[in-house]
């Protein structure tokens, strides 16, 4: 009988302690990453539960219903140092860990991890040779991992990001022109694998990038392609998968004038100038990748924002925003109305490419539970 009584006591306190372990979740879930930070010195328990695999992903889902957009550099008129600066609604916040050491060119972020480049030039005698510093940071966890060191390059290497839908996982893509080859291997592409946290070599390639702009949707990186004639036009899109796969992807000719890649509901999207009336703006979603088959979701008027201004583009569920040199739009999809981003004074408005942002605790290094 006292066996029975012990074992049913025991049963009790561990559907307590579940109880418990259950609820301590799904308020830690819903806290801001820096609280999180905090949450972890309390006890062994909560810093082993705040950084398993489950939590990670738990909080990443419910920090995705509160995304924001992410800028560099802002300069205070007090200081020299540049901070990352998150937009939320209508407020900012400066994530003061995240100095100009690393955020020197921010080119993307997803889920959280933000992938920036540090160029150097080299010159070796008759050459020029190009190297990048290549970091993926996590500005909310102020942590930050250096990528191995990759091959020199004539001309300013062009990257591209994929990261695994349902992980952490990544791959970065590096197209290049190696130092004395000859004209017909000068693009050339090699893989960083977060998995196995080295560099290989995939060979000569039929298209590089343009620049390192570009978007990562469902593991599959898209970049702009300009023409060979003159250098300047966009007549395609290039893609690439996880597993490696090249396509080619051509592009309507209506939106061909000052055009920027987004993500819109998973699907990738142009929003660009409208080919008939130079103060609208359309934006397109990409029906049949193979057919390369376009629908027009929306066109506006933006008479009071020349999109020839607009130097970058983003889009959070159903707003998109317009940034120029000195002013910030958001257009609302679903009411169609526009309202600017005014900064607070004390920030100048020199800005580098705004980027969707969602907080996350994810590691630098793609392995969750490592």
């Amino acid at each position: 009988m006292d066996d029975l009584c012990n074992e049913l006591i025991c049963s009790r306190n561990e559907s307590l302690f579940e109880l418990e372990n259950d609820i301590a979740i799904n308020i830690l879930s819903r806290l801001p990453v820096k609280s999180l930070m905090i949450c972890k010195s309390v006890s062994k328990h909560w810093w082993r539960l705040i950084s398993s695999p489950d939590f990670m992903r738990l909080q990443l889902i419910w920090s995705q219903e509160n995304p924001g957009y992410v800028f560099f550099p802002y300069a205070c008129r007090c200081h020299s140092e540049h901070f990352l600066t998150k937009i939320d609604g209508e407020t900012t916040e400066t994530l003061a860990g995240c100095n100009n050491r690393y955020f020197r060119n921010m080119i993307c972020s997803f889920n959280g991890l933000i992938c920036c480049i540090k160029n150097e030039g080299i010159r070796f005698r008759t050459r020029r040779s190009h190297r990048q510093d290549l970091y993926i940071c996590n500005p909310a966890t102020r942590e930050f991992l250096l990528l191995p060191q990759s091959r020199g390059s004539e001309e300013s290497p062009k990257i591209g990001v994929a990261f695994y839908p349902r992980t952490s996982e990544y791959k970065v893509f590096r197209f290049f022109s190696p130092v004395g080859k000859s004209h017909e291997t000068r693009n050339v592409c090699e893989v960083y694998s977060s998995i196995n946290g080295s560099w290989k070599g995939t060979g000569c390639v039929a298209h590089s990038p343009w620049s390192s702009k570009h978007i990562c949707i469902n593991g599959t990186v898209y970049w702009f392609i300009r023409s060979k004639k003159d250098g300047l036009s966009i007549v395609s899109i290039l893609a690439v998968d996880m597993v490696e796969n090249f396509s080619v992807i051509s592009i309507p000719e209506e939106a061909t004038r000052h055009t920027f890649l987004v993500s819109f509901e998973g699907c990738l999207s142009l929003v660009a100038g409208n080919a008939f009336n130079k103060s609208r703006f359309d934006m397109w979603i990409l029906q049949d990748n193979k057919k390369s088959t376009w629908i027009r979701k929306c066109s506006d008027d933006m008479s009071f924002l020349s999109i020839g201004r607009v130097t970058h583009v983003a889009v959070q569920k159903n707003e998109i925003l317009f940034a120029s040199v000195q002013q910030y739009f958001f257009y609302n999809m679903c009411s169609k109305t526009w309202r600017e981003f005014n900064w607070v004074h004390d920030f100048r408005k020199k800005f580098s490419i705004p980027s969707t942002y969602t907080e996350s605790l994810l590691p630098c290094n793609g392995l969750i539970g490592s």
